[in-house]
């Protein structure tokens, strides 16, 4: 059965003010369900004006956001306090949730090469208040900083977007056949130079929005026997429906099946860079998501 799309959302607050947040969409006639994958995730049931049109949204309380897009962040789980690499950030979605998975003593750095991107990912950040992200825009695949720098990097590179077809019919005329290899390329290059940034025992979360093999676990096998990055399997979390990988050996990346998750079509890998460093890394990190953190702890 084909599960109904909804409109989904963060929460984007300290943790005690969670309650008065939802009591604030309330008041304006919005109704939701928690995610099961995460305490800072709800489900729109009632819309009775836009959503972003809410005194919510106005005050940068909620961030809107297809479910799917909400898992690359929790696949990294970067610690509290722990500094994070977003490799190609704009509009700011995961960028904005690694920031409130880090903390106010956490740091993300939010990379964008393209400067009209830049300013839609600054005002959304600006938006939100998330003041422990900050930007800066270099070609993705030749980053200036130095090799082994990073534990932790989001790698959500340009794709096709065949996932977002129900919202954009465009995307599968646009992209076909060779139109998708200059596509192809630049994630292999992007993943390339995630490779020579992590420090050994580092992971880095790569993910797409669209359903085309080539640039999915075709990608996973390159970084695999190409860049020598180890695979992780990653727990499926629940209120989704996953199809089986497309090619042997990339058991344990994450396929959303679009129709019955009611999201977009996603795919997610996490990959590690061996080494001693970071070895809590071999357990699969997209498991039961933590506890909101104690009120004193995110002020």
């Amino acid at each position: 059965m084909t599960a109904p799309a909804a409109r989904s959302f963060r929460i984007v607050c300290p943790p005690a003010q969670v309650p008065l947040v939802e009591d604030l969409l309330r008041a304006q006639g919005y109704g939701f369900d928690p995610e099961p994958f995460s305490p800072w995730c709800r489900r729109l049931t009632e819309e009775p004006r836009p959503l972003g049109g809410s005194l919510a949204a106005f005050f940068g309380l909620i961030y809107i956001q297809d479910r799917s897009s909400m898992l690359p962040p929790l696949a990294l789980a970067p610690e509290a306090g722990a500094a994070v690499l977003d490799m190609c950030a704009s509009p700011g979605s995961k960028t904005g949730f690694l920031a409130q998975l880090v903390g106010p003593h956490g740091l993300v750095v939010g990379n964008e090469p393209n400067h009209t991107r830049l300013a839609t990912l600054r005002q959304n950040l600006f938006t939100l208040n998330l003041v422990n992200a900050v930007t800066c825009s270099h070609p993705g695949e030749a980053l200036p900083l130095p090799d082994g720098s990073w534990t932790r990097i989001q790698l959500d590179p340009p794709c096709s977007g065949w996932g977002t077809v129900e919202r954009n019919p465009s995307v599968l005329k646009l992209w076909q056949g060779d139109k998708v290899k200059p596509l192809i390329g630049i994630q292999r290059r992007l993943l390339a130079e995630a490779a020579r940034l992590l420090a050994p025992g580092g992971r880095v979360v790569f993910s797409t929005c669209t359903t085309n093999v080539h640039e999915n676990e075709a990608q996973v096998l390159y970084a695999r026997d190409e860049l020598g990055l180890e695979l992780v399997p990653l727990d499926p979390p629940p209120g989704f429906v996953f199809a089986d990988p497309e090619l042997p050996g990339c058991e344990g990346t994450l396929r959303v099946d679009p129709e019955r998750s009611g999201a977009q079509g996603f795919f997610i890998a996490c990959l590690r860079k061996p080494g001693p460093r970071g070895t809590d890394n071999d357990a699969g990190p997209l498991a039961a998501c933590p506890p909101l953190p104690d009120a004193d702890r995110v002020r």
